[in-house]
């Protein structure tokens, strides 16, 4: 708003004191706030109607694109150095391999201190190769095989690894017969 050169602002509406003697006889507006007179100076410009006119519509048309855009969200594969695999591996079907080779393999062989070197890699190759077909791509397998001539004696295998519980796991399994065991223990990691 513009300053008169008495100091006054000019104003659409302004209020009046009604014992005000000075001010210009206007028509009086009855409303809550008391006495209000409406000023008849033009305070806007053709100009600033028209820029404001614009702006109105620019808001509705950027009102209407936020309205009808839909949001969608899109999960890009893993890259290929990606440290999460894009697909985990199937616990229960490694076990079932397992399960069913062990059996067939070893069955209701006796133990023999000269074979059992070449049998304990028989079985370790065969089991990675097993395996192997039904991991996703970019695991590495490990196997471990324990064979022993079973007798009174309680044998305890362990190990111990450190890896990723996300992307990483191992399948072990346990097969025995009257004259020897076979522990086969399958680690499953993924390769970053």
């Amino acid at each position: 708003m513009a300053s008169k050169p008495d100091g006054k602002r000019s104003s659409i509406a302004s209020v009046r004191d009604p014992g005000d003697r000075a001010a210009p006889k206007m028509p009086l507006l009855r409303s809550r706030l008391g006495n209000v007179s409406i000023n008849n100076q033009a305070s806007w410009s053709l100009t600033g109607l028209l820029a404001a006119q614009r702006m109105t519509k620019n808001l509705k048309e950027r009102r209407a694109l936020k309205v009808n855009k839909k949001t969608e969200i899109v999960v890009p594969p893993p890259p290929s150095y990606a440290s999460r695999p894009s697909e985990k591996i199937q616990v229960p079907t490694i076990k079932h391999i397992l399960e069913d080779y062990l059996p067939g393999k070893i069955g209701e062989m006796t133990y023999d201190t000269t074979r059992a070197p070449s049998l304990v890699k028989e079985v370790s190759e065969e089991v990675k190769n097993l395996v192997k077909r039904v991991l996703p791509a970019r695991y590495k397998v490990l196997c471990v095989v324990n064979l022993g001539e079973r007798g009174q004696e309680d044998i305890i295998v362990v190990s111990r690894s450190l890896w990723d519980s996300h992307s990483d796991s191992y399948v072990a399994h346990v097969h025995q017969n009257s004259s020897m065991f076979c522990v086969v223990a399958v680690y499953v990691v993924y390769f970053e």
